[in-house]
C-alpha cells in the first residue's frame, strides 16, 4: 500500500480524489481488499476512469463483492481476494488480478501511461482515430503483469494483441503461461488451438481444442457444446472421423440446439454478405452433423456466393488496371510498403 500511495501522490493535483482511511470494513473481507480501505475509503482516480466505491456502497452477491468499476466495467472481488472483470468479447468473467491491492497497483500504473506530467492525455498514447497505439496497449498490459504476474486477464489480452500483430510465438508463450496458472480457462486453450491450426499443426490443435472443451465441461461453461464442436471440426480437418464423432456426440449432449443455431447464424451472415463468417459457422455445424441436409445445402450456397464475389473482385481489378493504363502512370499512387493501389 505504501507504493500505491507513492504512485498516487506523484500525480498532478486534481487527477485523483481519495476518501479518508477507514477501519470500518466487514470482517469477512479478504486481506488485499481490506488493506486498500484501511488506506482510503473509496477513490476516484484519473478523472473517474478508475472508481473504488466507499465501503458503505460495496455490495455482495452470491460469490463476490462489487467494489468499483474501471472505464465503466464492473470490478468484483471474490472470497479468495481475486479480482474479476467481464471480457467484452466473450461475456465471461475473467480473473484480472490475484489480489485487490496488486490489481489496483497495476491498474494505476497502466492508466498512468495515458497521461503526461500535467495530467493531460499524452500525445503518443493515441493514434489519429483516438484509439490506443499498439505500443501503449501492450505497455499497459505489461504494467499490470509487472505488479501481478499470475493475473489471467491481462496476460490473455496481451496474447491476443501480439497474435493480431503477427507474432504467434510470443502469443503462444503468453497463452501457455495462462493455462499453466489457470488450466480451467477454456478460452486460452481455444486460442492455443487456433494458433496451432493456423500453423498447420493439426494434431496439437486437436489436443488443445479438447483441453478447451474439457475445461469448459469441468466448470459447467454455458458454451461447452461450442468447444466440443470446435474439437470435432479440427478432427474432421485431420480426417479422424472416429474422434470427430466422439466430440460431436459430446457437443450435442451439452447443447442439443447447437447445429440449428449455427445454421441459423450462417444463414443470417450470408444474407448480410458476410461470407467468411457464414462459412465458419456452417463448418462447425457440419463437423457435428455432417449429413445434415440443410447444412450441406447452405455450404453449397456459401461457396457459390464466395465464387461470385471473387468474380466481381477480379472484374473490378481488371477495370481498375485498364483505367490506370489509360489515365497515365503518374496518376497511380503505389504504397511502397504493401504494394497496393490507393
Amino acid at each position: 500500500m505504501d507504493r500505491i500511495a507513492e504512485a498516487l501522490e506523484r500525480a498532478p493535483a486534481g487527477l485523483h480524489d481519495l476518501g479518508e482511511p477507514t477501519v470500518d470494513v466487514p470482517m469477512d473481507w479478504p486481506p488485499g481488499l481490506a488493506d486498500v480501505y484501511f488506506a482510503f475509503d473509496g477513490a476516484r482516480l484519473f478523472n473517474e476512469s478508475i472508481v473504488i466505491y466507499p465501503a458503505s456502497q460495496v455490495e455482495r452477491d452470491d460469490d463476490s463483492w462489487v467494489v468499483g468499476d474501471i472505464d465503466g466495467d464492473e470490478v468484483r472481488v471474490d472470497a479468495r481476494g481475486r479480482v474479476w472483470r467481464t471480457d467484452e468479447l466473450t461475456g465471461d468473467r475473467v480473473m484480472d488480478g490475484t489480489s485487490f491491492d496488486r490489481w489496483l497497483h497495476g491498474a494505476i500504473d497502466a492508466e498512468g501511461l495515458l497521461y503526461d506530467g500535467d495530467g493531460e492525455f499524452a500525445d503518443d498514447a493515441f493514434d489519429d482515430d483516438g484509439e490506443l497505439t499498439p505500443e501503449i496497449a501492450q505497455a499497459r498490459l505489461r504494467a499490470q503483469l509487472k505488479r501481478d504476474s499470475k493475473a489471467t486477464g491481462p496476460r490473455w489480452r496481451l496474447a491476443r494483441l501480439v497474435a493480431q500483430r503477427g507474432e504467434p510465438d510470443r502469443a503462444r508463450s503468453e497463452l501457455e503461461e495462462v493455462v499453466a496458472s489457470m488450466p480451467e480457462f477454456p478460452w486460452a486453450w481455444h486460442d492455443l488451438a487456433r494458433l496451432s491450426e493456423e500453423l498447420g499443426e493439426l494434431a496439437g490443435a486437436f489436443d488443445e481444442a479438447v483441453a478447451a472443451a474439457e475445461a469448459a465441461t469441468r466448470i459447467g461453461h454455458d458454451q461447452t457444446g461450442y468447444f466440443w464442436a470446435q474439437a470435432a471440426r479440427v478432427a474432421a480437418r485431420q480426417g479422424e472421423d472416429g474422434q470427430r464423432a466422439r466430440c460431436a456426440a459430446k457437443a450435442v449432449a451439452a447443447d442439443a440446439g447447437l447445429v440449428r443455431a449455427q445454421i441459423s447464424g450462417a444463414e443470417q451472415n450470408l444474407a448480410d454478405g458476410d461470407v467468411a463468417s457464414a462459412r465458419g459457422l456452417v463448418e462447425l455445424a457440419r463437423a457435428v452433423a455432417p449429413k445434415d441436409l440443410q447444412a450441406v445445402d447452405l455450404a453449397r450456397r456459401i461457396e457459390r456466393a464466395a465464387e461470385e464475389r471473387r468474380g466481381e473482385e477480379d472484374e473490378g481489378q481488371g477495370q481498375g488496371q485498364g483505367q490506370g493504363q489509360g489515365d497515365g502512370e503518374e496518376d497511380v499512387d503505389v504504397d511502397s510498403d504493401d504494394h497496393t493501389l490507393n
